[in-house]
């Protein structure tokens, strides 16, 4: 029915469209010219099954044939229906699905005009959601399913199946990678996913624009991260070593190390963690294949940091006003400061203050101040750095 050649192009089609699903549209009107068909369709449902989560990615040559099913014929497909619930793999003939029922309205009104009153149809895949192809041909007086078109499409149902397993995983990769991007640059000290062999995996934009200062740090050679002095590069790399060596049942750890800077401004402090097997599985999900199996925490102590009171709120229903009390007081600011500055009397922050300790269990200044230090990454740079300010 059609040459080696054209075959291979057709499989060739298939596995280009699993990498990018625009090319779906072409790949089937490809399938129409092999099985000199009029139209060709890819339908996908979601999980729910119901009609109006299927997806078609092309029917027939006319737009409006594709139009007209997702807007309402879609729900009277009698023959999705019956192939949906037929075993995965098993190849339907228009024989045994359409021509018994011609006289639905989705029939006389849909296939008909369509020329769609024979084909060929095959489910190709189950689970939370399912896809399969219909080959639609005019009716004629032969049937459809000859058996060199049942050949053809037996020998391309695997690779149909394959490609939209593979499409699937791709976009699942995809939505892994956006969530996973979308979550370091939520943080605001420097981020580095390492791999096995110590490489850069990935990296949010505030450990981007730490190693491109090359002040103490650097993108050192092979794409792993490095050390401006070769003493502490050492030690970074025997950290690494140890959070990413698991040999002979050795169970990895990190540790921590102070980075000078070229610019003599403070010390990056530098954590290395190691991932657990669970964690490390990552790498499945937003960075590839390959597994991450560590992660270096990059402190700056020397970044400027804005105020943020909404972490005192949500976590312990303090008001605008309380956040801020507490905020400047753990700064160091006294008290007659805080007054003046919200102009009200020092009877009045005392208020704050003791409503402050009631919110959040403590009863004394400094142990609000350990509270804040340990409440979390914003709330601990903020307080870090007024008091590093102090004179």
């Amino acid at each position: 029915m059609i040459t080696v050649d054209e075959f291979s192009r057709l499989v060739a089609a298939i596995y280009a469209s699993a990498v990018d699903p625009e090319h779906w549209n072409s790949t089937l009107a490809d399938f129409v010219r092999a099985f000199d068909g009029v139209g060709c369709g890819l339908l996908t449902s979601g999980p729910t099954n119901r009609k109006s989560d299927v997806m078609v990615k092309q029917i027939g040559k006319d737009p409006s044939a594709l139009s007209t099913y997702n807007a309402y014929y879609g729900r009277l497909d009698y023959v999705a229906e019956a192939v949906e619930k037929s075993p995965i793999g098993h190849i339907h003939t228009g024989t045994e699905l359409i021509l018994p029922n011609t006289n639905t309205e989705f029939y006389a009104d849909w296939c008909r005009p369509n020329r769609f009153g024979d084909g060929l149809f095959v489910r190709l895949t189950g689970g939370n959601s399912s896809a399969w192809l219909g080959i639609a041909a005019s009716r004629d007086s032969e049937p459809f399913g000859t058996p060199d078109r049942l050949r053809l499409i037996r020998r391309l149902v695997p690779h149909l199946q394959q490609a939209i397993h593979t499409e699937a995983k791709l976009v699942h990769l995809k939505q892994g990678e956006c969530a996973l991007s979308t979550a370091l640059e939520q943080v605001e000290r420097g981020i580095v996913i390492i791999g096995l062999d110590g490489r850069i995996m990935r990296l949010n934009s505030r450990a981007e624009t730490i190693l491109a200062s090359g002040d103490g740090l650097h993108l050192g050679q092979h794409g792993s991260i490095g050390a401006s002095l070769a003493r502490t590069d050492r030690k970074l790399r025997d950290l690494m070593y140890l959070a990413t060596d698991s040999h002979d049942n050795r169970v990895p750890r990190g540790g921590t190390l102070s980075c000078p800077r070229l610019s003599g401004r403070c010390d990056y402090a530098v954590h290395v963690v190691p991932l657990a097997a669970d964690i490390a599985g990552i790498g499945t999900v937003g960075l590839g294949e390959a597994r991450a199996a560590a992660l270096i925490v990059i402190d700056d102590p020397d970044r400027e940091t804005d105020l943020d009171t909404t972490a005192l709120r949500e976590l312990y229903a303090l008001t605008g006003t309380e956040s801020e009390v507490a905020l400047r007081l753990a700064q160091g600011d006294r008290m007659e400061l805080i007054a003046e500055n919200f102009s009200v009397s020092i009877t009045t922050v005392r208020t704050h203050l003791q409503h402050i300790f009631d919110k959040t269990g403590t009863h004394r200044q400094a142990e609000l101040v350990h509270l804040l230090l340990s409440a979390g990454p914003t709330l601990h740079d903020n307080v870090q750095g007024r008091f590093r300010r102090l004179p």
